[in-house]
């Protein structure tokens, strides 16, 4: 009998730290440049689980048991099949992009005239200004954009809709985590541990433009933290309907999980973590990342 308790005990784990970024973006303000960092950590420890962690473990299940040219068509399929599903899921769903997306709108205010000419340094990065409250800038000369508070209130909408497509994004990521724990305890916890650390920069993204939007902090607490929970659900139900497939669909399953993975690192986290002018500081932090995955990865199989 396949174990459920453990799997889902760090499932959840990992889905709740969606509301740890929920709380660092109510109570803390993080600068762009550790914020960026922050994201090509969690990048680098997705690489490395996805690639010496999920594809790695799909292609030592087959060896010794199926012919090389068996083993590269059902790997390579399943990678492909994983990130073509994601980019479908991108396609029809808000997610990360909710907040890139919102750059025309951003650039049409700055063409704007405001009542009275503001002298704050960040008028021209008002998304990211401090003093901005109700559309008014309190640093100095308290002028007034209308088109700063209409967008104001979309980044409400936005917010809603980032926490609905990422409760739904979150699924495959579930999958992932149950796939991994078919395979071996140990590549379950690697999974657990990266999209932990995914998750944190993902409820700070819904959490940010909520808190602009002058939503309640505890609402914006328990959006991101239920955001996370779709994935304890989706692992359990991976468990479930994989725990008896064959050798040769669990290193499939393990492949789409890993190209699923490869997917949000390389449409979503290094994109956004080199958008704000410190890519080299959000390199660093992929290579620690992925450093400390590769060594967690050692470790749990010495």
């Amino acid at each position: 009998m396949v174990d459920f308790l453990t799997p889902l005990l760090f499932s959840v784990i990992a889905g709740a730290a969606t509301g740890i970024g929920g709380l660092i973006g109510i109570y803390k303000r993080l600068s762009m440049k550790y914020f960026d960092m922050a994201i090509g950590f969690a990048a680098g420890v997705m690489l490395a689980v996805a690639t010496l962690g999920l594809i790695n473990e799909g292609i030592i299940l087959l060896n010794g048991g199926y012919t090389a040219l068996i083993i590269t068509i059902t790997v390579i399929s399943g990678v492909a099949l994983g990130m073509i599903v994601l980019l479908i899921i991108d396609r029809v769903l808000p997610h990360l992009h909710t907040l890139i997306d919102s750059s025309d709108r951003k650039e049409e205010c700055k063409k704007v005239v405001c009542a009275q000419e503001c002298k704050c340094p960040n008028k021209d990065k008002w998304f990211e200004c401090p003093y901005l409250e109700d559309g008014i800038c309190r640093s100095a000369g308290n002028c007034f954009c209308p088109r700063k508070l209409e967008f104001q209130k979309h980044l409400k909408y936005s917010g809603i809709l980032l926490a609905i497509g990422l409760t739904i994004h979150n699924a495959p990521e579930g999958i992932a985590m149950g796939v991994g724990f078919l395979a071996t305890s140990a590549l379950g916890f690697s999974m657990a541990i990266a999209i932990a650390l995914h998750n944190i920069p993902e409820g700070l993204a819904i959490a940010v433009p909520l808190m602009q939007a002058k939503y309640g902090r505890r609402k914006i607490f328990l959006i991101s933290f239920f955001s996370g929970m779709a994935e304890p659900i989706a692992c359990v139900i991976a468990i479930f309907l994989l725990q008896s497939v064959s050798t040769l669909f669990l290193a499939f399953f393990l492949a789409f999980a890993g190209g699923a993975m490869i997917y949000i690192t390389s449409d979503e986290l290094i994109p956004e973590s080199h958008k704000h002018g410190y890519e080299h500081q959000a390199t660093i932090g992929l290579l620690l990342g992925f450093i400390l995955m590769l060594m967690l990865i050692i470790g749990f199989q010495i």
